[in-house]
């Protein structure tokens, strides 16, 4: 066996394959890996400094950030501290106003608290006159001295800056240098300041600079040794390891703690002889590493061990941030990398070797074999085996060679069986054959069966269905798509699409078969008139491709939309408008403080000035107009569904034949009304609904001046009322098909249905589009907010709106409103007299809240003429500050809506803390913010001096409701 020509063949071929495989892998690989092995090693050294450097900017640009925050603090703190003493100057001038204490002492108290109030380490309050004169001031050298020529180091002069400013713009901040307390030394100090114009002085306080820088740079010293204990712990590969120093070559960083804070640029390169922090400096401009030689801990001196640094200037501290590693060491992985390669080389040939031994022998003795049995069958011996029993190739080999030569010896001796056999299995075929075309024949029929029943199927399903093959011939189609092109199904199969459809219709359809004949299947939305009415359908083209994926033919669904396309119009009308009503509400919060600065003060102004001869006549037509303002702010408000309602049962009917005798004396004689209920026989019903009546009879009223104004030469006004009940389905006793659905779905549930038709000059079709649009008019004078006020307040009710209207023929105007269950009558009560507030009240102290500061302006005068101390606040936040700090508080007036704590939430917490506040909330919306407390007055937005005071005369009243409206 050894000496086979075939087996030394095959092993010899075997190791010269394993040899010069395992020499080209070494060769090839081992170079490049250990050569990719260092560079990695190395990259990773600059990886690891670049995320240093990224958590240096980091720090630095927590430290900007820190700073900036430290400010905006120290701004806030000043703030605070200016308002507190301007209420506490107010309040004592306010005495000194109402006779209290004189002049003098008003001033000596004032300078005394003002010198008192000190905070942190050196806060202190100055106040001075707009000559100069230093009305307050801790320090004796500056109390009561005129301080004009003090300057700053710019030669600016301070206190008349300071004064300028806050006369000019209010308050302000002022930055110059000043002397600190106990000291000669000037630094730079942050100052606030604010104009008391009511009392001639300027207020302000201050914050050194120096405490801001101190406080950023103990937080930068905290960083630092933050990073510092993070370096040391951090090592690049064995020994090699990150250190920072200073453009002045100070070493700030260093896993040595003997080496940081030393001179670096001392020490030079070995090899150069230049300083190796210069070198250093010039790498990190370049961008790229430095390589030199140093000596080793365990070698000192010896400087003959390459290093390789890689180095990053920061500018934001002037620092260079360094790695350094020995090359050895990012060497060691290669090197040792490279031996285990080797040895995997080594030991695959050995295996190699052995394993294809083994193999050869296994394979060349079977065949040897085969071979001596193959000569024997060829010197005629038929009964000769192999005898190899294997289950690889060489086994199936052998079988097949056994077993041919067992079919030769077996075919000689059966062939005349074999031939039996075939005829048998020729007649048992014809057999079969016979059986398939029957079964055939059974098949047949039931498909034609199962077309049929597909028929009836695609007939009754709601879609139309067609088939059109490439020609764009119909194949097939259902009822439904017959009827939608108004033919019978046996007048449009086999017919052209163009024949059946018009050539204008399948010009636009021309697009789409195109696309669905390309192989892409097809959406898309098509118009067409039908009955009178426009049909919109949904038609979706699929293409049907043949066995040898060619489009074959097009398969057509449509589907009826209208409906669907209705119900989406209305819905996208109904999302514009909401969208309107939250711009027009917007305008109208901020008209109504305009309006509340205006009209406030007119009427001072008005009070004031009586005397003056002539004036009269140009402040009331400015009131009047404020007022109409007023009245358009209502609307816009009603319109965005934001106005203050109080909604409660009305007794319909009735409603409706009170207003109409008003209607009737104010309306021309040519103009018919009717309501529910009226005439000798007539019987009103008796229904109810849910709304705010105030409300519901300016909307009635709205809509009835418009159907006189329709009506120029007489006409009709008939106002019904019907009960209606909506069901998941939809409305109960619906309206005809082609009147107009509401302005969205209705939700299940009992309603009022209120029914106004004129027969006026009704509505062109453009205009009823934009019917309930604020500031759209059809009229020569109007302000175009009538239906729109009606809209709002429909939609704030809980209600929907129908508009029925043809031009020339009149219009229906549709409410549904809420229906409610009879309530029993209340007895209206009269509304407190505008001389309700009680004379005990003056001199009382009131805190007045209010983000605007021109509204707060108008309502602390207002307070001040009704002889209240008033102290002022600009937020919740503030106001619920000043509650906590301030005793002797009366009453609370705060606006509604502020940044921070709302006043609903500020009420609540002065109620906690003062059970006998008396508080007035203040808006032009309705309450959404929460329930109010239990004895509070709500003022709406504008308001004149008669309303506040009736305002505040109702707190406390036994008979009004909890959270009354003035």
């Amino acid at each position: 066996m050894v000496r086979s020509p075939l087996f030394l063949r095959l092993f010899s071929a075997i190791l010269l394959t394993l040899g010069l495989f395992s020499s080209a892998v070494y060769l090839l690989s081992v170079p490049l890996i250990e050569e990719k092995a260092y560079e990695i090693e190395r990259d990773a050294s600059r990886t690891i400094l670049d995320n240093v450097f990224e958590l240096v900017s980091k720090i630095r640009g927590g430290l900007e950030e820190q700073r900036t925050a430290t400010v905006e603090s120290y701004k806030t703190r000043l703030r605070d501290m200016v308002s507190a003493a301007a209420g506490y100057i107010d309040h004592v001038h306010s005495r000194a106003d109402r006779g209290e204490i004189t002049r003098e002492e008003a001033k000596r108290q004032v300078a005394e608290g003002l010198q008192a109030l000190r905070y942190g380490s050196d806060g202190y309050i100055w106040a001075t006159d707009y000559q100069s004169v230093i009305l307050s001031h801790p320090s004796p050298d500056y109390q009561g001295h005129d301080k004009s020529d003090l300057r700053d180091n710019t030669g600016r002069y301070i206190l008349p800056t300071i004064i300028a400013t806050a006369r000019r713009e209010g308050d302000g901040f002022l930055t110059y240098p000043w002397w600190r307390p106990n000291g000669d030394e000037r630094a730079p100090k942050l100052s606030y300041f604010r104009d008391l114009p009511q009392r001639g002085i300027v207020v302000g306080t201050g914050a050194y600079l120096a405490d801001v820088d101190a406080e950023v740079e103990r937080r930068k010293a905290e960083a630092i040794e933050d990073l510092r204990q993070a370096l040391r712990n951090l090592r690049i590969a064995r020994t090699g390891y990150l250190y920072i120093f200073d453009s002045a070559n100070r070493m700030i960083i260093h896993p040595n703690a003997n080496i940081e804070n030393t001179a670096f640029g001392t020490l030079v390169n070995p090899v150069t002889g230049k300083p190796i922090a210069e070198e250093l400096k010039i790498a990190a401009a370049r961008g790229e590493p430095l390589t030199y030689l140093w000596d080793k801990p365990d070698d000192p001196g010896n400087y003959a061990y390459e290093k390789i640094s890689w180095v990053r200037h920061f500018q934001g501290f002037d620092w260079y941030i360094a790695s350094s590693v020995y090359v050895e060491e990012l060497r060691r992985s290669s090197v040792v990398l490279g031996n285990r390669i080797l040895a995997i080389a080594v030991a695959l040939m050995l295996t190699g070797g052995v394993l294809g031994y083994v193999a050869v022998r296994r394979l060349v003795g079977p065949l040897r074999r085969l071979a001596d049995t193959a000569a024997l069958v060829r010197a005629g011996d038929l009964n000769a085996e192999s005898g190899i029993r294997r289950d690889d190739e060489i086994g199936q080999l052998a079988a097949a060679f056994d077993a041919m030569v067992g079919r030769v010896r077996g075919n000689i001796a059966t062939l005349d069986s074999r031939v039996r056999d075939r005829t048998a299995a020729l007649e048992d075929a014809n057999t079969r054959l016979r059986a398939a075309v029957a079964s055939q024949d059974t098949a047949r029929r039931a498909l034609a069966e199962a077309e049929a029943r597909q028929r009836v199927i695609l007939d009754a399903i709601p879609a139309s269905i067609a088939g059109l093959d490439c020609a764009e011939r119909l194949t097939f189609a259902n009822r439904r798509w017959a009827e939608l092109v108004g033919r019978s199904k046996a007048e449009v199969i086999g017919q052209p699409l163009a024949a059946i459809v018009g050539r204008r219709a399948h010009a636009t359809l021309s697009p789409h078969l195109d696309r669905c004949r390309a192989g892409e299947a097809v959406t898309f939305e098509y118009s067409l008139p039908r009955g009178g009415r426009t049909l919109i359908t949904k038609t979706t083209l699929i293409p049907h491709t043949g066995a040898d994926g060619a489009v074959a033919g097009l398969f057509v669904l449509t589907l009826d939309i209208t409906d669907e396309k209705q119900t989406e119009r209305q819905l996208v009308e109904a999302q514009r408008l909401k969208a309107v009503g939250q711009l027009s509400g917007g305008l109208a919060h901020d008209f109504n403080n305009l309006l509340s600065i205006i009209i406030g003060n007119l009427s001072a102004a008005r009070e004031r000035y009586a005397g003056v001869e002539g004036l009269d006549a140009y402040l009331e037509p400015a009131q009047r107009a404020g007022r109409r303002g007023a009245d358009i702010t209502g609307r816009l408000l009603a319109f965005s569904r934001q106005q203050p309602l109080k909604p409660e049962p009305i007794e319909l009917c009735g409603l409706l034949r009170d207003m109409a005798v008003l209607l009737r004396r104010s309306f021309p004689s040519n103009i018919a009304i009717t309501v529910p209920g009226e005439g000798p026989d007539a019987s009103p019903p008796n229904v109810w609904t849910i709304a705010d009546q105030t409300q519901l009879e300016n909307a009635l009223v709205n809509l009835a001046i418009n159907a006189r104004d329709a009506m120029p030469d007489g006409g009709r006004l008939d106002i019904a009322v019907a009960r209606r009940t909506v069901m998941a389905e939809g409305v109960a006793d619906s309206p005809p098909p082609d009147e107009l659905p509401f302005d969205e779905p209705v939700r299940p549930d009992d309603y009022l249905e209120l029914r106004i038709r004129d027969s006026g000059s009704g509505f062109t079709v453009e205009a009823l589009a934009r019917a309930v649009e604020p500031f759209f008019t059809t009229k020569a004078q109007g302000s175009g907010l009538g239906l729109s006020m009606v809209y709002g307040f429909v939609k704030q009710s809980r209600g929907y709106l129908r508009i029925d209207s043809v031009a020339g023929r009149g219009t229906t105007i549709t409410l549904l409103l809420p229906r409610a269950e009879p309530a029993p009558h209340r007895a209206d009560t009269a509304p407190p007299p505008p001389d309700a507030l009680d004379s005990g009240w003056r001199g009382t102290l009131a805190l007045v809240a209010e983000d605007n500061d021109d509204v707060r302006q108008v309502m602390r005068q207002q307070l001040v003429e009704l002889g209240f101390s008033v102290v002022e606040a600009a937020s919740g936040d503030e106001a619920a500050e000043l509650v906590e700090q301030i005793d002797g508080l009366s009453l609370l007036v705060s606006d509604i809506v502020m940044p921070g704590l709302s006043g609903i939430e500020l009420a609540r917490r002065a109620r906690r803390l003062r059970p006998d506040l008396r508080v007035v909330l203040v808006s032009g919306f309705s309450v959404e913010s929460g329930e109010p407390p239990p004895d509070t007055v709500i003022l709406g937005k504008p308001w004149d001096k008669r309303d506040l005071v009736a305002a505040i005369g109702r707190i406390g009243d036994p008979a009004k409701t909890p959270a009354a409206t003035a």
